[in-house]
């Protein structure tokens, strides 16, 4: 019983404990209550301030956006009716540009067709003096070439005409020598060599003098002055000057009054 009694009594006291703990709670729930309350009110405040700030503030941007678009398009208003100025000046400066190039194009076609009539009138005025001076050059070619065509003929006759007589002249002293050598020599002859000669050349000679057939060779002599002497001696009748004529060492024969000339090749 006593247990029982002890045990209500600390019921009790716990009972009371926790009743007075719940009160303070209870008070310390108020009290963040009102406190809860107060921070409401006071976000509320803050809140309504800022929507008001913020409306202020939209409402600045708003006017401020307005008078930005207002100049903007003031300003694009500017733009484009500089814009359009500018175009409409461009265009006239085209249009005067044109205008220009046409009349410098027509005055340039006027100068080319003006150059040309020049270029082609002194091209004409050249073409006829050169054709002037080609005929006179023409004349005077023709009247060399006919100068000289005569020249030619008169040379070519007088060439020919010389030719003829020299032929003639030479067959005359052909016929005359033939004449001469055909001549028929008997008995004793002298024969005179040209100067210079030497030892060798006249044993040359002596050596074709003595194979003639009918010759005899009777003296040889001479001197500086005179020349060297040969003696020969025909026992019959013989043309001794074409027989001279034919030996290899003797160059040329002539007769001369009853002597005979003999001219031998040098270094035969």
């Amino acid at each position: 019983m006593i247990d029982s009694a002890v045990n209500c009594d600390y019921t009790k006291k716990q009972a009371e404990q926790v009743s007075k703990g719940g009160a303070k709670e209870m008070l310390y729930a108020k009290q963040a209550e009102e406190e809860a309350m107060g921070g409401v009110k006071e976000v509320k405040e803050r809140a309504k301030r800022e929507v008001k700030a913020a409306k202020e503030r939209a409402k600045r941007e708003a006017e401020e956006a307005k008078e930005r678009a207002k100049r903007e398009a003031e300003e694009a208003k500017e733009r484009a009716k500089r814009e359009a100025e500018e175009a409409k000046k461009a265009e006239e400066a085209e249009k005067e540009a044109r205008k220009e190039a046409e009349q410098a194009a027509k005055e340039k076609a006027k100068r080319e067709v003006e150059e040309a009539k020049e270029r082609a009138k002194r091209e004409a005025e050249e073409a006829e003096e050169r054709a002037k001076r080609e005929a006179e050059e023409a004349k005077e070619k023709a009247k060399r070439e006919a100068e000289e065509a005569k020249e030619k003929a008169k040379r070519e006759v007088e060439e020919r005409a010389k030719r003829e007589a020299e032929e003639a002249e030479e067959r005359a002293q052909r016929e005359a020598e033939e004449k001469v050598g055909a001549e028929l020599y008997e008995g004793t002859v002298k024969l005179t060599i040209a100067s210079p000669v030497d030892y060798k050349q006249i044993r040359k000679l002596e050596e074709y003098l003595r194979q003639v057939q009918n010759l005899r060779l009777v003296l040889v002599g001479g001197s500086v002055e005179e020349g060297t002497k040969i003696v020969v001696s025909a026992e019959e009748p013989i043309p001794l000057l074409s027989v001279l004529r034919e030996m290899p060492s003797v160059e040329q024969v002539f007769k001369k009054d009853k002597e005979i000339q003999i001219t031998l090749k040098p270094n035969f």
